[in-house]
């Protein structure tokens, strides 16, 4: 769509450094896009691979929990529980890159989560608390992934809207006031040199 503008030369000159810098902003755009989807594509398989994994574990450690109830009442697994001293120290550093922010985390875990004599317990539930000891980095490894791959999505779309902007509307509507201009300025240049060929005809016969 033509944009209303006055059909001058510096206009003209305005619009045509416009659509350079419109040129130049759908390309950075564009690469970005391109990096942003490389990185989502390769993301999504990590993700899907330590998801199998993990998935595989988690059931493992809800079976033996399960089985572990099965022996032990409500009130003997809040006191296994309670007696256990183990502790998760957890740190996070954020990183942003093209308008991402992923998260890193350090985990650091002291003492053993299996304080209790094993008379007091069974080996399921106690297989089951030292799986999910085993597993709690990999649980933040995955959720972190998965919190950084719908960031991904997000600026992803943001990204390929401004794109289609300024490739669908912004530059042909620029392109378009471009031409209609030049015609323009063409036009009145014709009819100048028209009027000053009279003249110069009235001019001769006087």
């Amino acid at each position: 769509m033509r944009l209303s503008v006055n059909p001058t030369r510096m206009e003209l000159q305005r619009l045509k450094k416009t659509l350079q810098i419109a040129r130049r902003g759908w390309k950075l755009l564009k690469d970005k896009q391109d990096e942003l989807m490389k990185n989502f594509l390769e993301k999504k398989d990590i993700f899907f691979e330590e998801y199998e994994k993990l998935n595989k574990e988690i059931k493992k450690i809800f079976s033996l929990a399960v089985l572990g109830d099965g022996f032990l009442s409500p009130e003997q697994t809040e006191k296994l529980a309670k007696k256990s001293e183990a502790k998760i120290s957890v740190k996070m550093k954020q990183k942003i890159l093209f308008g991402v922010t992923s998260a890193e985390f350090d985990v650091q875990k002291s003492a053993n989560p299996i304080n209790y004599k094993k008379s007091q317990s069974v080996l399921y539930w106690d297989r089951a608390v030292e799986l999910l000891n085993e597993n709690i980095e990999k649980i933040l490894k995955v959720g972190a992934l998965l919190f950084e791959i719908r960031s991904l999505c997000e600026e992803i779309a943001s990204t390929r809207r401004r794109v289609n902007s300024l490739e669908y509307r912004m530059i042909p509507d620029l392109i378009e006031t471009i031409k209609f201009i030049n015609f323009k300025l063409e036009e009145m240049e014709r009819a100048n040199t028209v009027r000053l060929m009279k003249v110069k005809d009235i001019v001769r016969r006087h």
